[in-house]
């Protein structure tokens, strides 16, 4: 287990019932160690032909998904068993989520008062959002009311329009872009203004989800603004660092 994992899991109760959100090829909670259960918004059979096109599972044990998170659906609909869960995690997940406080709701009406949920969220300050702001109060209630069912045309394009290549070196991990003192018109983008533009408006046209990152988050902004989520009665919970 590594650190990163004992991190997530050391707060929680996991001698419970417990659920992990979008596992993908990469589970956090080890089934068999744990009673846990794995939702995911495609089946086992999915992942596995996905896992098969994607060097990074090689290796990999694909877990039996015991519920599909279905489209349209909340989360408590799909959950095949009369269980609430005394802790829940999702790693790297969150920041996919086009109405983040909408999807969070979903998950903790699945889970018994008192009951902890974990979320590894990247910081933007480590990542190809190196460049993006933070998401504001704002937008999260916004996307709250709209409750979009696929990244937002505005989410697609920010993404696309400001993701570089990360390039990494083997021995260290650490970038060999120094993007601390490289300007944003000197970097290596992936996508042009055009090419986000023609992207974010293919997804309305043709009502197709791209997975972008929709939020943006440092550890201090996340907490200040869920604060505030917590504040106006939007969600029901209480924030530990």
């Amino acid at each position: 287990m590594t650190d990163r994992i004992e991190t997530l899991l050391g707060p929680l109760a996991m001698d419970g019932i417990g659920l992990e959100v979008a596992p993908y090829f990469n589970p956090a909670i080890d089934a068999d160690k744990y009673n846990v259960r794995y939702t995911d918004y495609i089946s086992s059979e999915e992942i596995m032909k996905k896992a098969a096109e994607n060097p990074g599972a090689v290796g990999r044990k694909v877990p039996e998904i015991h519920f599909v998170w279905q489209p349209g659906k909340s989360l408590r609909e799909c959950v095949n068993e009369k269980i609430e869960f005394d802790y829940a995690l999702a790693s790297h997940v969150i920041e996919h989520v086009p109405n983040t406080i909408g999807w969070l709701n979903h998950i903790l009406e699945t889970m018994r008062v008192g009951a902890k949920l974990a979320l590894a969220v990247p910081d933007r300050r480590r990542t190809m959002d190196f460049y993006r702001r933070e998401t504001t109060f704002g937008e999260l209630v916004g996307n709250w009311i709209n409750n979009p069912a696929i990244p937002t045309p505005t989410q697609v394009f920010d993404f696309l329009s400001q993701s570089f290549y990360d390039n990494r070196t083997a021995e260290n991990g650490y970038r060999m872009l120094d993007v601390n003192n490289t300007p944003f018109e000197k970097i290596d983008r992936h996508y042009s203004d055009e090419q986000a533009l023609d992207f974010a408006a293919f997804t309305v046209n043709q009502n197709h989800y791209l997975d972008v990152h929709c939020t943006v988050w440092t550890p201090e902004q996340f907490v200040e603004t869920f604060n505030r989520v917590t504040g106006i009665g939007l969600m029901n919970v209480r924030l530990s660092e």
